[in-house]
C-alpha cells in the first residue's frame, strides 16, 4: 500500500512539474493586440509572483486588507482613456465589512495548454470603485471590455 501511495505521489508530481515546465512566459510588450486580447480572455488564475505584487502595491490600508483576503475578480481589456491594447485585472482585498478594489495592468502572462495565468503585474491604477471617481467598471459591455477611466 505504501509503495502504491509513493508511486501515485511520484506520478502526480511528475505531471504537475511537466505542466509547469511547458508554460511559456509571454511579455505583453512583445505581443500583438490580438494575442494580448486572446490571452486576457483566457486568464484562469494569477501566479504567486503576481499575487505578491498585488498585495504589496498601494498604501498601508491596501496591504493590510490584502493580507486578510485577496480575490482576483476579473481580467479584461481596457476601454479609453485607459489603453485599450492592454489587459487589466481587478483585485479585491479585505473582508465584507471593509473592502477595496484596485485595478492593475497585466505585464506578463504564463501560458500552457492547460491554463493561462497572470504572471507579472505592471502599473497599479488605484481603487476601482467608490474611492476612485475616475474609474468605472463596465459590466455587460463588449466581451473583454473591462475598465474605463474618465
Amino acid at each position: 500500500m505504501r509503495t502504491l501511495s509513493l508511486g501515485i505521489a511520484a506520478i502526480l508530481f511528475a505531471t504537475a512539474y511537466s505542466a509547469m515546465a511547458e508554460s511559456k512566459w509571454l511579455e505583453s510588450k512583445r505581443l500583438d493586440l490580438s494575442e494580448i486580447k486572446s490571452l486576457c480572455e483566457r486568464v484562469s488564475d494569477v501566479r504567486m509572483l503576481a499575487r505578491k505584487q498585488i498585495g504589496a502595491a498601494g498604501d498601508e490600508r491596501w496591504r493590510r486588507l490584502s493580507r486578510q483576503e485577496l480575490v482576483i475578480e476579473v481580467a479584461g481589456m481596457g476601454v479609453p482613456p485607459l489603453d485599450p491594447s492592454r489587459c487589466y485585472v481587478i483585485a479585491r482585498a479585505g473582508l465584507a465589512d471593509e473592502r477595496e478594489d484596485r485595478v492593475f495592468e497585466v505585464r506578463d502572462f504564463a501560458d500552457s495548454p492547460e491554463r493561462t495565468s497572470i504572471f507579472v503585474i505592471g502599473r497599479d491604477y488605484g481603487p476601482a470603485r467608490g474611492g476612485c471617481p475616475t474609474c468605472t467598471i463596465i459590466a455587460g459591455s463588449a466581451p473583454g471590455d473591462l475598465i474605463r477611466q474618465e
